[in-house]
């Protein structure tokens, strides 16, 4: 199973997401699920440093990855807009496919980069 933790501020802005493990839907090179939460986070990352120019702290290992951004006030309408989608296709593959994928949000995290 892959597990997404989404890590919100006290506002409620996503500051944050984490994804571990492997769905296990599939042998590996044919597992869609795996492939489309994939194709979702790295995405979301090339919105947020490509296209927002923003400097995020990503991690990325065979089965992890991480984002950690320092939000930019004049940017948020579009940042909202890159990660809310994110959280939008998370949660509809996770209703599809809920034994492989668990999508968890936790809200009140103070981000430090």
């Amino acid at each position: 199973m892959t597990s997404v933790e989404i890590l919100r501020d006290a506002d409620g802005k996503i500051c944050e997401f984490r994804s571990r493990g492997h769905t296990g839907y599939a042998e590996a090179g044919r597992d869609l699920v795996c492939a489309g939460v994939s194709s979702i986070l790295q995405t979301a990352v090339l919105g947020l440093e490509e296209y927002l120019k923003l400097s995020c702290k990503v991690e990325q290992e065979k089965g992890h990855l991480s984002c950690q951004l320092e939000r930019d006030i004049f940017l948020n309408r579009e940042i909202d807009a890159i990660l809310e989608t994110m959280v939008l296709g998370l949660r509809a593959i996770a209703r599809e496919y809920p034994q492989y994928l668990k999508v968890e949000e936790v809200v009140g995290h103070v981000t430090k980069i």
